[in-house]
């Protein structure tokens, strides 16, 4: 719409009535940024992969100490403590792992690993890798072990039948008990991370 030659009128926009309907404040691009780390979010994630590589690499220095004073230690008491507690320790995170299903039966995150290598990388490379290395020092120290004593049972095929079989049973539930563990507590980390970073940008709407 022109008054004059060369010269024009702006239309002024009429504003629509509303309707009753608050509008939510547009977050969007800021809640979409990579380098949006509300306090609190983050930190559940760090803190479990702290706690799995603590847990780890005690477990691991234990099981070597086990097998070290098993192999090389005299027979005694000593020695029968060393060779008790390798199997010990994995029936501990076996009846651990079941007592903590019983008692939070939530299911398990398949993209932990994941989504806590985005928060994270380094430290959960360093627990993947710890979480792996856990099960196979248990499976060298059993096998010490049982090359150990395997002259003292030789001869014994009803010894070695028994014992075989139920070192491998133990070996096996302990490291599937390890793994889940490891992966439920970092699925754990991340739901709490969650939790935090919506109840942080509900706050962030309520406070516009």
């Amino acid at each position: 719409m022109q008054d004059a030659p060369g010269r024009s009128t702006l239309i002024p926009t009429v504003a629509r009535p509303s309707t009753g309907t608050p509008r939510l404040p547009n977050n969007r691009r800021v809640s979409h940024s990579s380098t949006v780390d509300p306090p609190g979010v983050t930190e559940p994630v760090v803190r479990a992969l702290d706690t799995l590589i603590v847990a780890a690499v005690a477990s691991f220095a234990l099981s070597v100490m086990a097998v070290l004073a098993t192999v090389l230690a005299a027979d005694g008491a000593f020695h029968a403590v060393a060779h008790l507690s390798l199997p010990g320790l994995m029936g501990i995170v076996i009846v651990a792992r079941c007592v903590h299903r019983l008692r939070r039966p939530a299911a398990s995150r398949d993209d932990a690993w994941t989504r806590a290598g985005a928060i994270d990388p380094s430290d959960t490379r360093l627990a993947r890798v710890l979480s792996i290395a856990v099960p196979l020092a248990w499976l060298v120290g059993s096998v010490g072990i049982l090359l150990r004593h395997g002259l003292e049972l030789h001869g014994h095929t009803a010894g070695v039948g028994v014992l075989l079989p139920l070192s491998a049973a133990l070996w096996i539930l302990a490291t599937f008990a390890w793994t889940d563990a490891c992966r439920d507590r970092v699925a754990a980390g991340i739901d709490e991370s969650d939790r935090n970073f919506r109840a942080y940008w509900r706050d962030v709407g309520r406070a516009q």
